[in-house]
């Protein structure tokens, strides 16, 4: 997401989506982004019929996947298609705005956009809208940003708890909702180490160091991570720091975002960095458009800094210190690689062919959930949201 553009006007995009062309679009996407670009070879799918069977008879359903590489939505079109389920999505304002054709191809595959750093009220009143009409089946990712590390679930937003909740009370007679927990995880073919090497040095010669293939890769990589942090430490800090790796990114971290508070007149907040990050952008783009529409990054250089630093510290976030170290596997050196060449390169490499399971977890009745427990809907949000990333974290440890 290239967040430095100059700022438009957010316009929504609602989903059109047509029962005739999107068959012919989800082969598409089969052919040219699952298989070519993702380098996807196999999709196998665990729960997908209890799913199905709920949508057939006119229930509400919810489904909420992880979220941790930029196939997902694609995986999911692909395993709706095999069972019947014409998917409909949540998807960022960003997919839309690459341009027009592509806006048209999300519509029409059922995806609608949403202002993930705004009150994107069409947005909720779609979700909902959709989730009332017991017609189709909802998507929504409840990580909201994609991180890369598939085997840890990240901080979820209690909007989709919410959603679900205010669409359940007003449901037409005998229908109910659902929340459908999904694990997506992927696997890497093993042939893909033997691009490691090579990429890691062109990623060394991108900040102009010398190539150390005689290193272990793990190695090179925490070589590599320390480097460039110590770079933005002398930038933003004046001196790089000392100390364990996930202390210095988390404190380099909450030192740019505290920055850009303070700039910007606010205390230090007390949410979580995910979501302390998406309100100050928020914050910032409302107040470019506010003033005359800029036509250049120039023109308004300082708030375009603060979103260059809010940018640090989201990368910074992704990094959790001690994913790789703890478990250097595969497929966690795998997707580290491609978040650093994102990183560092802007455009990451799908170097092999990966398998992916899909599970969806047994259904959660959302009635029956807050009954047992004696909550309404907005009492119920917090819970729900809790035991929502229970369920996938479990799914991501190996559970069905």
């Amino acid at each position: 997401m290239n967040i430095l553009r100059p700022q438009k006007p957010y316009v929504f995009h609602p989903p059109r989506y047509s029962p005739w062309l999107a068959p012919v679009l989800y082969r598409v996407a089969d052919i040219f982004y699952l298989r070519r670009k993702f380098k996807i070879r196999e999709v196998r799918v665990l729960g997908a019929s209890r799913v199905a069977a709920l949508v057939r008879e006119g229930h509400s359903v919810l489904v909420a996947p992880n979220h941790a590489d930029h196939a997902d939505p694609s995986i999911l079109l692909h395993v709706g298609r095999r069972n019947g389920m014409r998917f409909h999505f949540m998807a960022a304002r960003e997919g839309f705005e690459k341009g027009a054709l592509a806006a048209w191809v999300l519509q029409r595959c059922g995806a609608f956009s949403v202002d993930r750093e705004g009150s994107d009220l069409a947005a909720v009143k779609m979700a909902m809208g959709i989730l009332q009409g017991c017609r189709y089946p909802l998507v929504i990712f409840p990580e909201g940003e994609i991180w890369h590390h598939h085997e840890t679930l990240d901080a979820l937003n209690d909007g989709v708890a919410t959603i679900l909740l205010r669409s359940a009370a007003k449901l037409p007679a005998g229908r109910r909702a659902y929340l459908v927990p999904a694990g997506i995880r992927i696997a890497h073919d093993a042939r893909v180490e033997e691009t490691f090497s090579e990429r890691l040095s062109r990623l060394e010669e991108r900040v102009m160091w010398k190539p150390r293939p005689d290193h272990s890769v793990v190695e090179r990589i925490y070589r590599l991570g320390g480097g460039l942090l110590a770079l933005k430490e002398e930038e933003h800090l004046g001196r790089a720091q000392t100390g364990p790796l996930p202390e210095r990114i988390a404190s380099l971290r909450e030192a740019l975002v505290r920055q850009v508070e303070e700039t910007h007149g606010l205390t230090p907040g007390k949410e979580g960095m995910p979501e302390r990050i998406k309100s100050l952008r928020g914050r910032i783009r409302k107040q470019l458009l506010e003033r005359e529409q800029p036509e250049s990054i120039e023109q308004h250089g300082d708030l375009y800094r603060d979103l260059e630093t809010l940018f640090l510290a989201s990368q910074l976030y992704s990094y959790p210190g001690q994913y790789l170290k703890a478990q250097p596997t595969i497929d966690r050196i795998a997707e580290t690689l491609l978040k650093l060449e994102e990183d560092l390169l802007e455009e990451g490499q799908y170097a092999g062919p990966r398998e992916v399971d899909v599970i969806f977890d047994e259904p959660v009745d959302v009635a029956a959930f807050l009954e047992s427990r004696s909550l309404g809907a907005k009492t119920g949000v917090r819970p729900l949201t809790e035991l929502l990333g229970q369920r996938i974290q479990r799914l991501l440890d190996g559970g069905s």
